[in-house]
């Protein structure tokens, strides 16, 4: 062959090879269902159940939840803040004989759930022991506060999410305003010493609670706090000067975090209380529950996928494997799915908590999924490196998953999905196209 046509081929062929996409979402992952040599099942044994979730880190989040919800499966909720608050200079002056007018803390709203027509109560109190800005702080922490309310007035708060607040001569994204006492104002004014030389010593920061509510089942918002439209605003006049104001804000630098509660007992569904509270796994047969704010997760495992494969002797390729989880619930009015979902691996040698290979950590969203689909009331995740290392023996996998809300920390929603009886359609269930030789 002639050298010169001979090295064109060569030259052909390596750019042909080197442009070939090597991508973990379209390599040999959308095999459709009965493509030549393809096989598909759905039938793969799934067990499953839901148990309480133990530790969720609420500190320094970009949204942090305030509010009070009544649900009648997942019973009643509350969330509330704590955080420290900071000067918005390098140091405050009230001038001379400074005199509180009014004193306002704002909460700039950035997300909500539940029924916003209701009315909460909410307190706000002075904290009495140190925030600590190096420590990681859980859904169940608490810290120690003065009990008797800063409020001006015990009243319950309304929202409105999508309309604007109209404030002195300007016009604001939607916010809280939680008006407190003159008293704790004035206290203020008179320590400006204190402020600017030991602001946090002597002014540890709030806590900010969610107590009750009317209405048909509460709310719980988003608030964005470190955001300009979040503080405690002083109005006052002095000597010298009226229509003052001053604002302390919440930084970056400052510690804070959410406190969630949740009382299941106030639940009236018998198959969540069967299940989630006394730990009747077999329900997750009907029913599986999933509750964001450091609520409920569902346990999933697959006890015979690893050794389903072993009439062929590991000679198995998986082309997709798919958890499907369908929401049972799909048109409350106000208690509605949680957007999106993921999964957590579970290391067989310890029992620790680790990324899936197929979590979009190491892939994509688009690839992995977990997002939810509302015309089919269902929510998809692509699983299948996983469920190929399960079944030939690699990596440390145990044969079981966490599925939680994704975002738990700043999402609320709660989830009541199909169980794992193999006679329902919508059934919790893990689809597989595979190929054997």
């Amino acid at each position: 062959m002639n050298k010169f046509i001979h090295c064109t081929l060569v030259l052909l062929m390596c750019i042909f090879l080197f442009s070939c996409k090597n991508e973990s979402s379209e390599i040999g992952l959308d095999l459709l269902e009965g493509q030549m040599g393809t096989d598909f099942t759905d039938t793969v044994t799934l067990s499953a159940y839901s148990i309480l979730e133990d530790t969720v880190n609420t500190t320094g989040m970009s949204a942090h939840l305030l509010g009070h919800l009544s649900d009648p499966v997942f019973g009643n909720s509350s969330a509330g803040i704590f955080t420290q608050l900071a000067l918005s200079g390098s140091a405050v002056n009230f001038g001379d004989h400074p005199v509180i007018d009014s004193v306002v803390l704002t909460l700039q709203i950035s997300s909500y759930y539940g029924d916003t027509t209701s009315a909460v109560g909410i307190r706000v109190h002075q904290l009495t022991e140190d925030m600590d800005k190096t420590a990681t702080y859980y859904q169940f922490n608490t810290l120690a506060f003065d009990p008797t309310p800063l409020n001006y007035q015990l009243t319950g708060y309304t929202i409105n999410p999508q309309s604007t607040v109209v404030m002195d001569t300007g016009v604001y994204n939607a916010h809280l305003r939680v008006r407190l006492s003159q008293q704790f104002g004035q206290y203020l004014l008179n320590h400006e010493d204190d402020l600017n030389n030991r602001l946090q010593d002597f002014f540890k920061g709030l806590y900010i609670e969610a107590v009750s509510h009317t209405g048909n089942c509460g709310y719980i918002m988003g608030t964005s706090m470190t955001s300009a439209l979040s503080g405690l605003v002083l109005y006052y006049h002095n000597t010298d000067e009226q229509n003052m104001r001053y604002t302390f804000t919440c930084t970056g630098n400052c510690a804070r975090f959410t406190h969630i509660a949740h009382d299941y007992n106030a639940s009236h569904d018998n198959n969540f209380i069967a299940e989630v509270l006394q730990q009747q796994t077999s329900i997750g047969m009907q029913e599986l529950f999933l509750q964001g704010g450091g609520g409920v997760k569902t346990r999933i495992s697959f006890p015979y996928l690893e050794h389903a494969f072993d009439q062929y002797d590991q000679r198995v390729v998986i082309h997709r494997a798919e958890l499907v989880i369908t929401n049972i619930h799909p048109h409350e009015p106000y208690l509605t799915q949680p957007p999106a979902l993921t999964l957590q691996g579970i290391a067989k040698s310890d029992g620790s908590i680790r990324f899936l290979p197929d979590d979009d950590y190491y892939t994509s969203t688009s690839y992995y999924g977990g997002s939810y689909d509302a015309d089919k009331h269902e929510y998809r995740f692509r699983i299948t490196k996983y469920v190929q290392q399960l079944i030939l023996g690699q990596g440390d996998w145990s044969n079981a998953v966490n599925l939680i809300v994704r975002g738990s920390a700043v999402r609320p929603n709660r989830l009541v999905l199909d169980g794992t009886d193999p006679g329902s359609p919508t059934r919790l269930r893990l689809e597989i196209a595979y190929s054997t030789y």
